[in-house]
This record gives C-alpha cells, sequence and structure tokens, in this order.
C-alpha cells in the first residue's frame, strides 16, 4: 500500500505498489483493513512523536516493516492519531559497560538479550547507588533512568537466583516458575539459565567473586557499590525495605559469591499508540466521527494503551491484535455494503 483513497466520504479503496514497482488501484465494497504493526521500525518517525523513549533503549526487537506506513495513509484521510505517543519497552537489553544507551547502539544489534533484568533484583545507578524501588512494570525503572547518568542502571544478583525467583512470584511473561494454577511460564528459568554463559562470554553480563571486582568490572565505584550492597543486605535480613519500600518477599540478598552484574537499559517490542477507533474498530476523524469503511487494528490501532505498557497479565497487546482483528473479520463478512 502506498495510500488510501477516500471518495464521498468513504473509503474507496487503497492505491499499492507490485512487484514490478508498478502502481494498482484496489477499489473496495465494504472497506478498508489496515494493520501494518506500528511505527517501532522509523527512528525518524519515533524522534518526532517520543523521542524521551529513544534515549533509554539499546535494543530494537520489533518486527522488520513496521515503519508506520498504515498510521500515516489513515493520517492523510482525516483520521486522528492517540495524543499520547508509547511504546512497549521491556528491561532486558543488557549492554557492555563501556557501551552507550540509545538509537545508534539499537540501531547496531550489538546487544544481550536479558530475560533477568525484568526481576526485582538490587538495582543501582552509574554511582553504586540504589535509586528506586525495583517492584514494579517494566518500564518503570527505565523512566527513572531519564535523570541518571547514562540512562542506564545496573542488575546485581548473585547465585542463590534460582530461588529467589521462585519466591517473586512474578506476574505476566517475567515469570520464571510455574503459575498457581500449573500453567507454565513463557520462559523458564532452566531456559533463562542456559543463556547466562553466552551473555558472560560476550561481555553483556559481569561475573566475580566479590563485589569489588563486580564493580570493577561494570565500572562503578568499587566502594559505593559494596556500601550499597551492605545497605541492602541489611535490609533484606529486617524484612522491611525502609530504603524505597519493596515488598519483602522480593527482597533477596547479594551474599553467595559468584556475583552477577549488566548493565542494563530498554527494548522496543512495538509501539503502543496508534489511528483512535470506535468499539466496531472503525477509524475516527478529528471531529471523533467514523470515517466509513475503514478500519484499523493491531499496533496501527490506538484508543487502548496510554503511556506505558502494564505487566500483569501475558499477552494483553498480542490478545487485542487477534482478538480485534478477528471481530473486524466477522464484521464485514456480515456486512453487505
Amino acid at each position: 500500500m502506498v495510500k488510501l483513497e477516500r471518495k464521498g466520504g468513504r473509503m474507496a479503496g487503497c492505491i499499492a505498489r507490485n512487484s514490478e514497482g508498478k502502481y494498482v488501484r484496489y477499489n473496495t465494497r465494504k472497506g478498508v483493513v489496515v494493520a501494518t504493526g506500528g511505527y517501532s521500525q522509523n527512528y525518524p518517525m519515533m524522534e518526532a512523536l517520543q523521542p524521551w523513549n529513544l534515549r533509554i533503549i539499546g535494543r530494537n526487537c520489533s518486527m522488520p516493516g513496521v515503519r508506520g506506513d498504515g498510521i500515516r495513509a489513515c493520517l492523510w484521510v482525516g483520521a486522528k492519531m492517540d495524543e499520547t505517543h508509547s511504546m512497549m519497552m521491556f528491561d532486558r537489553c543488557a549492554l557492555r559497560p563501556d557501551q552507550k544507551v540509545g538509537v545508534e547502539t539499537a540501531k547496531s544489534g550489538d546487544n544481550g538479550f536479558f530475560w533477568m533484568g525484568s526481576q526485582p533484583w538490587l538495582k543501582v545507578n552509574a554511582d553504586g547507588h540504589r535509586f528506586f524501588n525495583e517492584s514494579g512494570t517494566y518500564e518503570g525503572i527505565l523512566h527513572a533512568d531519564e535523570y541518571q547518568k547514562g540512562h542506564c542502571h545496573y542488575t546485581i544478583f548473585d547465585s542463590n537466583w534460582p530461588r529467589y525467583v521462585q519466591q517473586f512470584k512474578q506476574h505476566g511473561c517475567s515469570r520464571l516458575y510455574p503459575f498457581e494454577n500449573g500453567v507454565a511460564p513463557n520462559i523458564p528459568w532452566q531456559t533463562v539459565e542456559k543463556t547466562l554463559p553466552g551473555l558472560i562470554e560476550k561481555g553483556f553480563l559481569i561475573k566475580a567473586d566479590t563485589i569489588g571486582d563486580l564493580a570493577k568490572g561494570l565500572k562503578l565505584p568499587p566502594e559505593e557499590l559494596k556500601k550499597t550492597v551492605a545497605r541492602y543486605n541489611e535490609l533484606v535480613r529486617k524484612g522491611r525495605d525502609e530504603d524505597y519500600g519493596k515488598e519483602p518477599f522480593r527482597l533477596s540478598p547479594v551474599d553467595k559469591p559468584p556475583f552477577y552484574g549488566a548493565k542494563n537499559c530498554g527494548y522496543i517490542l512495538c509501539t503502543m499508540d496508534g489511528i483512535q477507533i470506535d468499539t466496531h474498530m472503525n477509524a475516527i476523524d478529528t471531529e471523533g466521527n467514523p470515517i466509513s469503511g475503514l478500519y484499523v487494528v493491531g499496533n496501527d490501532s490506538g484508543s487502548y494503551f496510554a503511556n506505558t505498557y502494564p505487566n500483569l497479565v501475558t499477552g494483553m497487546a498480542c490478545g487485542r491484535t487477534v482478538t480485534f482483528g478477528r471481530l473486524v473479520g466477522k464484521y464485514l463478512a456480515r456486512s453487505k455494503a
């Protein structure tokens, strides 16, 4: 698709370019369904709409080809876009300590897929200081990183981690143990464990026998990190986070070597803002009226998320896209227009 066509107040079809480079007009009787996947591979568009998010990412895992073609085409025929712009980001990108966070690193593909990043471990800034309650949504600490040196944080944990991730009782896709009803997690801890040696070998995860050596490997001030770890272990023993209020069951000590640490930032999965729609997935115009024959689904559609991605239910975005797409298909199959 190159552009949509609207005649007499309703959609008439679209103009597309075929594999031979020729333009073809497709006329429609019932309407057009736009589902091109958002714009998370279009860096200029993301810079224009949500530049703050590009400052805290180091990896882009979105589908190839999602360049905002559908959203722009809808805007050109008068549709309205969400006024809050956001992307689905996960705190699961690990960089080498000397790498910079940002678009260039994300474009390079030279980054680590660090699934453990979403666990509520001890997390510190570039000064080796704790600065955040680590128990929260994936994006919480990433947005806190906007105010930290280097727009990143450092995740610290010890060799008892398989036991601790069970007590954390994580939800969503960050859970590493079966749910209470027996349902398997997206990725079990045994699979995650197998990824750690590769991350260490490539320099995305640092392993050390002492906190001082871990700090040196992460390029953090050793004495400050030692103080932070000692204070954190003290809070764990008390069973009460007096500094940031993290739940007791999500406190875990850092006291059994070897110790592990990673420089963490965000990775993009998709954009979440899109064309505003009504309950029939009909695009609406700037006056709030439906554009006859124009339907928008998936990551091209809006009116669903705002500002951040809630991570309490696995597949919240995926579930929306497949469900709404199916509903549009059923609606158009019944339609005689």
